[in-house]
């Protein structure tokens, strides 16, 4: 079928050209007879012509602007890859930033605190309790022992309570099974800080006729090997007396941010180093704020 084509085409065209060279060559005169029949002849032709004509030039400027939109799309693609690989290298140096700032803070916090601290990075937490413990990536050759306190800038976090060579386990402040001796700055009145439900905590064992209220401020109270006096607990919510029992307690709302701990410093000692103040500057936050 396409040889039969190419055949009718080759002939056609054999036709034009000597149809044209006819017209050439012959003298003027044998040209008139022959002008009758070739100008309504080319005028025929023309259309055709014509159309195929427009035809290619169509088909050209489609491909070129069908080859435009390849080019389009590919620098499109280009940047858009660009504004991606932008996007995670602006993310990744927010976070920098902000992990700068945090160490900034603990540095500042360790130059004023008179014990021997160290500053370990949060690498995990418990799936089944979030408020239970965490891991630190200390351990036994950063110096860190069980029992040690961990705190951060802002307030008592938990105690070391499981301790590897590169990393160890912490038992935070509330988790029920563990309890700090603490004192109410303002009355100095004695409780146990110990977890309860919901992550949160309470000063427990207050004396019956002691008068403590909202907004007053709860720190340790030095009498345990863990913490050192006087390092914020956290604020007094609301202070409640059950029947059942002669004592007060108070619902505390804790100092230390437990939701967005990334970092902590592990009290290394209690005994303040040569020359220097017993205690840590650690700043007091207005009632209602707080972590747990």
């Amino acid at each position: 079928m396409f040889r039969s084509r190419s055949r009718a085409k080759k002939a056609w065209k054999i036709f034009l050209i000597l149809l044209l060279t006819g017209l050439v060559l012959f003298p003027l005169s044998a040209k008139e007879p022959l002008n009758a029949i070739a100008v309504p002849f080319t005028e025929i032709i023309k259309v055709p012509l014509t159309i195929v004509s427009l035809i290619e030039q169509t088909l050209e400027a489609g491909g070129k602007a069908l080859q435009s939109l390849i080019d389009l799309h590919g620098k499109n693609q280009v940047l858009t890859d660009e504004l991606a690989r932008l996007k995670i290298e602006h993310n990744r140096l927010e976070e920098l930033a902000a992990a700068a700032e945090r160490y900034r803070t603990l540095f500042d916090f360790q130059q004023h605190c008179p014990y021997p601290t160290v500053v370990a990075q949060v690498i995990g937490r418990d799936p089944t309790n979030w408020h239970r413990s965490l891991v630190i990536a200390k351990g036994e050759r950063d110096g860190v022992i069980a029992g040690m306190g961990v705190i951060t800038p802002l307030g008592v976090v938990g105690r070391v309570l499981k301790v590897n060579r590169t990393f160890s386990v912490v038992q935070l402040i509330l988790d029920r099974n563990n309890a700090i001796t603490a004192l109410v700055q303002r009355t100095r009145d004695e409780g146990i800080v110990q977890g309860v439900e919901n992550g949160r905590a309470m000063m427990k064992y207050l004396p019956p006729l002691a008068s403590v209220k909202s907004g007053d401020v709860v720190v340790t109270s030095g009498l345990d090997d863990r913490f050192p006096k006087g390092m914020v607990i956290g604020i007094v919510n609301r202070v409640e007396k059950k029947t059942a029992t002669p004592f007060k307690s108070a619902t505390l709302t804790l100092h230390a941010d437990f939701s967005t701990l990334e970092e902590v410093v592990v009290l290394l000692a209690t005994t303040p180093l040569d020359g220097r103040d017993s205690e840590c500057s650690m700043p007091h936050k207005d009632d209602g704020e707080g972590g747990a």
